[in-house]
C-alpha cells in the first residue's frame, strides 16, 4: 500500500480519479494534508528538456517557442517581486531554482546585484540567459558551480509540486543559501476556490495532471518547511481573475490563452474603446476583481501560495 511521502502515513484516500491527459489518480493524506500522483516520478531531468513543454503553456492545446512562454508570463510577476522586495538590494545575490525562461528573474536582475537562474530545461535556461543578460544553468542544481551558502535569496516558483521528495528539495536549496538569507518557495494551493468552494468538475479534471507530482496545502507546505529547517510564514494569493472563475463555473472550460485570466479582469463588452460606459465598467469589475481576491486570500482559498521564511534557529537545513 502507498504511503504518505511527508509522514509516512497510509491514511489516504482517493482525490481524483483521472488527470488532464489521460487516466490516473491522485491520493491525500489524512493526517498531514499532502497531495500525490499515484504513478512514478520517471525521469524529471529528461522529461522536463524533453515532453514537458509539448504539453503544457500558456496556450490551450498548442505547445508554445519559449518566446511564447516568456511573453505569456513576463507581465504577471508584480506580486512575486513586491513580496520579495524587502529582502533585495544592490549587494544582494538572487537564485531561482525552475527559472524556466526567465519571466520572474527578467524584473528581479535589477533589483539586485546579481541574478541566477536554474532549470532542467536547458533550452528555456538558455533563453532565460539570452533575454535577461543573466548566467543560468540548464541542468540540476547540484551539478552547477554554484557555491554553497553564496546566495542571499534563493527561490522557487511553482516548482516544488514537479518533486518527489520535498523535504529534501528544500534542504538541497538551503545548502546554496547563506545563514542569514530568505527562501521563498511557491506551490499551487490545494485549497484552490474552483475546487474547494464551488467543486467545479471540469476544473478537477483539468487541475490535476501528470507533471505536478505532490498538491499541496497550507498545512502541508509548513509541515514540509518545518522538517526541512526553516521557519517562516506562508501567503495566500490568488492569481488568476473572476472573470476566470466565472467562465470555469458558466461553460466549464478553461479560457483560451492564460493572459485573460492572469490580466484585469473584463466584461466581454462589445461596444467600442473610446465608450464611456467601457470604462466605467471596466473600473467596476476591476474593483470587484480586487475584493474577490482580497477576500479569498484571507480566508486561504486562492489558487497559489508561498512560504517566505529562513533557516530556523534551532537546526539546519
Amino acid at each position: 500500500m502507498t504511503a504518505c511521502a511527508l509522514c509516512g502515513s497510509r491514511d489516504l484516500r482517493k482525490l481524483a480519479g483521472r488527470l488532464r491527459h489521460g487516466p490516473g489518480a491522485v491520493l491525500v493524506c489524512d493526517s498531514c494534508g499532502l497531495g500525490m500522483l499515484e504513478a512514478g516520478s520517471g525521469d524529471l531531468r529528461e522529461f522536463y528538456d524533453g515532453d514537458y513543454r509539448k504539453k503544457y503553456g500558456p496556450e490551450l492545446n498548442r505547445a508554445s517557442d519559449y518566446r511564447e512562454i516568456f511573453e505569456a508570463y513576463a507581465p504577471f510577476q508584480a506580486h512575486r517581486i513586491e513580496l520579495l522586495r524587502p529582502f533585495l538590494g544592490p549587494e544582494t545575490r538572487l537564485l531561482e531554482v525552475g527559472c524556466s525562461t526567465g519571466h520572474f528573474l527578467y524584473h528581479a536582475k535589477d533589483l539586485v546585484g546579481e541574478a541566477v537562474g536554474v532549470d532542467y530545461d536547458s533550452g528555456a535556461a538558455k533563453y532565460a540567459a539570452e533575454r535577461c543578460g543573466i548566467t543560468t544553468y540548464g541542468c540540476d542544481l547540484r551539478e552547477t558551480p554554484l557555491e554553497p551558502g553564496s546566495f542571499d535569496v534563493v527561490c522557487a516558483i511553482q516548482t516544488m509540486e514537479h518533486v518527489p521528495d520535498p523535504v529534501g528539495f528544500a534542504r538541497t536549496l538551503g545548502r546554496y543559501l547563506k545563514r542569514d538569507g530568505t527562501l521563498y518557495i511557491e506551490v499551487p494551493n490545494l485549497a484552490d476556490p474552483l475546487m474547494a468552494l464551488y467543486d467545479n468538475q471540469a476544473y478537477r479534471d483539468f487541475y490535476f495532471h501528470e507533471a505536478h507530482l505532490l498538491y499541496f496545502t497550507g498545512r502541508s507546505l509548513a509541515t514540509v518547511m518545518e522538517r526541512a529547517g526553516f521557519v517562516g510564514r506562508t501567503v495566500f494569493f490568488q492569481d488568476y481573475n473572476l472573470m476566470n472563475h466565472l467562465h470555469w463555473l458558466f461553460l466549464d472550460r478553461p479560457q483560451p490563452s492564460c493572459a485573460e485570466g492572469l490580466g484585469p479582469a473584463r466584461l466581454p463588452l462589445k461596444v467600442p474603446p473610446d465608450q464611456p460606459v467601457r470604462e466605467d465598467l471596466d473600473a467596476f469589475v476591476e474593483r470587484a476583481d480586487r475584493e474577490y481576491r482580497s477576500i479569498l486570500a484571507s480566508h486561504g482559498y486562492t489558487d497559489n501560495m508561498a512560504f517566505i521564511g529562513g533557516f530556523s534557529p534551532r537546526k539546519g537545513a
